[in-house]
């Protein structure tokens, strides 16, 4: 059964969209897929919301605003790994 402990359960990745946050799934994978393929701007935004989006529903009327919410974070995420 998996629970709140279970080490296999999928990592919830809290993103702010637009001002809400939001809970999606397999992003930190996604980070580093996209880091794997050295993939920059629009490029990256677009294969991070292509990735993201295999794990979790998108509206489509939204999903200027998650890529831009994802590519932001994920320039955060590269920055913090550089460090």
């Amino acid at each position: 059964m998996a629970g709140c402990c279970d080490p296999d359960a999928p990592k919830i990745y809290k993103l702010d969209v637009c001002g809400d946050m939001i809970g999606l799934a397999g992003v930190e994978q996604a980070f580093l897929d996209v880091m794997d393929l050295d993939l920059n701007g629009d490029e990256a935004a677009e294969k991070l919301l292509e990735l993201v989006e295999r794990r979790n529903y998108v509206p489509e009327c939204a999903e200027e605003q998650y890529k831009r919410a994802l590519y932001t974070e994920y320039k955060n995420y590269v920055a913090k790994l550089k460090e």
